[in-house]
């Protein structure tokens, strides 16, 4: 892992929630602690798994507001067509926590020692 992005991803995702900052931060400290540091070229699936989870939670925000049938501009009720755009925000998120082996399947998978899956799962759950 390089200096430069080390000091670049503490401003990585101040554009998003506090909620996903939390998360995003808590994979970091996995990702480091299981792998000695992020490298360089996971810092982009990293950017994608956080533009998904922002997609999913304000299409979920927006969903929340405006119920989940709308009036289309022929006057027919319809379903939201936001709640495609949370569907697949949410597979890529979910795609992308399995390829960084954040699940409890995936940690299995990587036979981590029970130590550090309860204290991943304890810091996935607890934020």
């Amino acid at each position: 892992m390089s200096k430069k992005v080390n000091t670049q991803s503490k401003k990585l995702y101040t554009e998003y929630s506090e909620e996903i900052q939390n998360y995003l931060w808590t994979i970091h400290k996995f990702l480091n602690k299981k792998f000695g540091g992020i490298n360089d070229e996971w810092i982009s699936s990293l950017m994608m798994l956080a533009d998904n989870l922002h997609i999913f939670n304000l299409c979920k925000e927006q969903i929340k507001k405006d119920g989940l049938m709308i009036t289309d501009r022929f006057g027919t009720l319809v379903k939201h067509p936001l709640l495609k755009v949370m569907n697949d925000s949410q597979i890529q998120a979910v795609k992308m926590i399995e390829q960084f082996g954040l699940t409890p399947k995936a940690i299995a998978k990587l036979k981590l020692n029970d130590e550090e899956n309860d204290d991943l799962l304890e810091s996935l759950m607890n934020g």
